[in-house]
């Protein structure tokens, strides 16, 4: 099948600082649209940057990269689509500074599922070509009204010229993924495009409609607050939306930008979804934010006893803040496991919204390791000081213990190097029940932590 309409182009919208070169990366994404006369075709999207490429000297002080691209699109034996062309760069005097190139296609395709090869070779270095492989799926619906794809932008701007980034009166430039969007802390708003296609039999949309989009958690479906638009349309409007969401105060987790269409009664006619993950670090979820949280189907499910869950919690309070901890206190007083189960999730989502469950296991190494090392009596290790202190810091550098003696209680001093900002730290735990392996913490020079620069004489016998 012959390609629709195919650009290549360049386009430098990025800058950051010199690298040195390294082997051939592409970044691959495509998305599905249709034309005005409702054919199918998707936008392909292959980057590169301008360090990892070799750069060939056409004159005294100008360079010019080479890559040669080899595309393959098939249905099991059947070739639907090939192309093999070779993009050049612009030419450049300045190698060093770091620029994005960007090749566009535009391939007609039916609905279906294809193959998709690509081979890439830098002819202008000695290293071998590059390959990979992947799927494409095209599946718009017949006589239905739809929503194309949803392209994540890094860029846009008003545009008057049809140039190969144009779409709908702007010129729009795609957010680079691998897998699924993460959207860092550095990053301060959220911005797509998106089309929607009515047949031309389906007047729904003739007398007025809604175009509806917001942010929504993605596990339960409940709209964040202050995220939320709606635009009025009518059939002689395009039938296309770009704009964005400031997401300075979104926190961390995982969410679902969603499309929608409604009638002029607010009732919805199509919806389409698109997941991503949010990092913003400056953002804290409340504990009693918890209790909206959706755990079903995460690693909380496997814990079925409330028991079990009430001495996981309570693991937790080393490294909890004081909301945290009261917030915690109420679900051990309230002993209600599928509210506990919401504030477990909850905490080590608001850690790690990604992979909740890998920052929980690597904590509870440290909760197994303090049990083992520090119980007393009834007292599981994680409970005592010693074992509080271990969970909060980590290892001491280096832990003294004291000599034996009939007049004096045993004591440790643990000597840590640096304690985030502070230096030289020292926590001095004393057994004054003896025999016990129970520690008591009775002075440290971290702040916050307690202080008593007359600790010696709290370790001699005759002082009791």
């Amino acid at each position: 099948m012959r390609a629709y309409k195919k650009w290549i182009f360049t386009l430098f919208f990025l800058c950051i600082g010199s690298l040195n070169a390294k082997n051939l990366v592409a970044n691959f994404q495509y998305f599905n649209f249709q034309n005005a006369d409702g054919i199918n075709y998707i936008e392909t999207y292959l980057s590169f940057l301008s360090t990892e490429l070799t750069f060939k000297q056409i004159n005294p002080e100008e360079f010019q990269g080479s890559i040669l691209i080899n595309m393959v699109i098939k249905q099991g034996d059947t070739v639907n689509y090939v192309d093999k062309y070779l993009f050049n760069t612009p030419i450049l005097k300045d190698t060093l500074t770091s620029q994005y190139f960007i090749d566009k296609q535009i391939i007609a395709l039916n609905n279906g599922t294809y193959e998709f090869s690509i081979e890439l070779k830098d002819i202008n270095s000695y290293k071998k070509s590059i390959s990979a492989n992947t799927s494409l799926k095209v599946g718009f619906p017949k006589n239905e009204i739809c929503f194309s794809d949803i392209m994540i932008l890094d860029e846009y701007r008003a545009s008057y010229n049809k140039g190969p980034l144009y779409k709908s009166g702007f010129d729009v430039i795609p957010m680079q993924k691998q897998g699924d969007y993460f959207i860092d802390e550095s990053e301060s708003e959220l911005k797509f495009y998106v089309e929607w296609y009515q047949p031309d039999s389906d007047t729904v949309l003739d007398s007025g409609y809604l175009f509806n989009y917001f942010i929504e958690n993605e596990q339960t479906h409940i709209p964040i607050t202050g995220f939320n638009a709606v635009k009025r349309k009518t059939a002689t409007h395009q039938k296309a939306h770009i704009s964005g969401f400031d997401i300075t105060q979104l926190p961390s987790g995982n969410y679902n930008l969603v499309t929608q269409l409604l009638n002029r009664k607010g009732k919805g006619i199509i919806q389409k979804r698109l997941f991503f993950q949010r990092r913003n670090t400056n953002i804290k979820l409340r504990p009693q934010d918890y209790a909206s949280l959706n755990s079903e189907g995460s690693f909380v499910d496997k814990f079925k006893i409330v028991d079990e869950m009430a001495e996981n919690i309570s693991s937790l309070y080393p490294i909890a803040n004081l909301r945290e901890r009261s917030y915690a206190a109420n679900q051990l007083t309230s002993w209600d496991l599928e509210q506990m189960k919401k504030f477990f999730y909850g905490f080590w989502v608001l850690r790690n919204p990604l992979e909740p469950e890998l920052e929980w296991n690597k904590y509870y190494n440290g909760v197994k390791k303090a049990n083992e090392l520090f119980s007393a009596n009834k007292i599981k290790g994680f409970a005592t000081d010693r074992g509080y202190i271990y969970l909060k810091y980590g290892t001491a550098d280096y832990i003294e213990n004291s000599i034996h003696d009939s007049n004096i209680l045993p004591y440790q001093i643990w000597n840590f190097n640096k304690i985030e900002e502070q230096t030289n730290c020292v926590f001095i735990f004393v057994e004054t029940a003896l025999g016990t392996n129970d520690y008591e913490l009775i002075h440290s020079n971290v702040r916050g932590e307690i202080y008593n620069p007359n600790w010696k004489s709290f370790v001699i016998k005759t002082k009791f």
